[in-house]
């Protein structure tokens, strides 16, 4: 794995994916492979790997159906988490992955829907704990469309029950305390109990579909909002995160990338916020339907709620949406499932 882009790398990349040029290169090319079918077996899993990592190769074996990138050269990843208020009862944990080379479309259609609803200047960014905007919401119909018929990838969304209090360890003091001591003294900055349990969280989960998705050599960026896990700090910064990230994906994958990028979202808003929304909505309406459905209650907010409720549940050609859960079990150990969403 190489280093991560500089700014104007990373722009000259995306331009290039998005480029005319591309465009009618693709239109030679021989039809377009959307799905690949399972068991995904992730190349780099061995037997002494901690079981949480199993728990996640378990469940990604069992998933019948992936994108199929193997066309593809450049794979971006936008992630998004979810359930850090006190009421949630799980922690969230979303992912978008996508083929950047097929995004031009997305892109020019998104552009005329945001000049369409004045939504352009200044860019407005749909957001889950802001659904009610005007215009936003007025759009909101639209933008789930264009996600559906425009975007070739997956949306997958990890939901953590928060009475598993550490999935590294037997209770939550000993295992975050182990975490903050294994992360300094292997090089990777100084990080509290908390957070050190959320970034590895992150990157397990990050690290075992980028395994099952992406192929050798790709070109592949990691773009995400600014948060604990990725903040410049006195004793850490992002460039520790990164770090961390090629440590553990060495433990699912043994392919390499041409490129590996890190981003955090721009202060010039574009595209790539765009699909920054698609994690941010996944992770935010996973946490209330699981929260209603424990509780019984019905799920607060209106029709924009539902409207975010039918597109998750809905099945579409080019972007698989795939749920996965983890919850205790009697004996102290957790499992992994599958979850299907239906509209009943």
């Amino acid at each position: 794995m190489t280093s991560a882009f500089k700014m104007n790398v990373l722009g000259a990349l995306i331009k290039e994916a998005l480029s005319d040029h591309y465009l009618t290169q693709a239109r030679k090319l021989k039809p377009l492979k959307v799905r690949k079918r399972g068991p995904f077996k992730l190349s780099g899993m061995k037997e002494e790997h901690h079981y949480f990592c199993h728990i996640l190769a378990n469940v990604i074996a069992s998933i019948p159906e992936l994108p199929d990138f193997s066309d593809d050269h450049k794979i971006a990843v936008l992630s998004d988490y979810g359930g850090e208020h006190r009421e949630a009862r799980y922690s969230t944990y979303s992912f978008l992955f996508v083929a950047l080379d097929k995004n031009g479309p997305f892109q020019a259609q998104m552009q005329s829907l945001r000049e369409r609803h004045n939504i352009h200047a200044p860019y407005s960014e749909f957001k889950y704990k802001d659904l009610k905007f005007g215009p936003r919401s007025r759009a909101l119909a639209e933008y789930l469309n264009l996600i559906d018929n425009f975007i070739h990838g997956a949306v997958i969304t990890v939901a953590i029950d928060k009475s598993i209090g550490s999935v590294f360890g037997a209770t939550k003091h000993e295992a975050q305390r182990g975490i903050e001591e294994q992360l300094q003294a292997a090089g990777f900055g100084r990080w509290s109990g908390q957070v050190g349990e959320k970034v590895l969280r992150v990157l397990h989960i990050l690290s075992a579909f980028t395994a099952a998705l992406t192929h050798d050599q790709q070109r592949f960026l990691w773009y995400s909002d600014t948060d604990q896990i990725n903040e410049d700090a006195h004793d850490r910064s992002f460039a520790h995160t990164q770090k961390l990230f090629s440590n553990i994906g060495a433990m699912y994958m043994t392919h390499n990338f041409e490129v590996l990028g890190f981003g955090k979202s721009f202060a010039e808003k574009g595209f790539l916020d765009d699909l920054l929304s698609i994690p941010d909505f996944a992770a935010g309406m996973l946490q209330d339907l699981l929260v209603g459905d424990a509780s019984g209650s019905d799920i607060p907010g209106g029709e924009e709620k539902l409207a975010l409720l039918k597109w998750l549940a809905t099945p579409s050609r080019f972007l698989s949406k795939i749920y996965l859960k983890i919850v205790p079990k009697e004996d102290g150990t957790y499992v992994g499932e599958i979850l299907s969403l239906d509209l009943k």
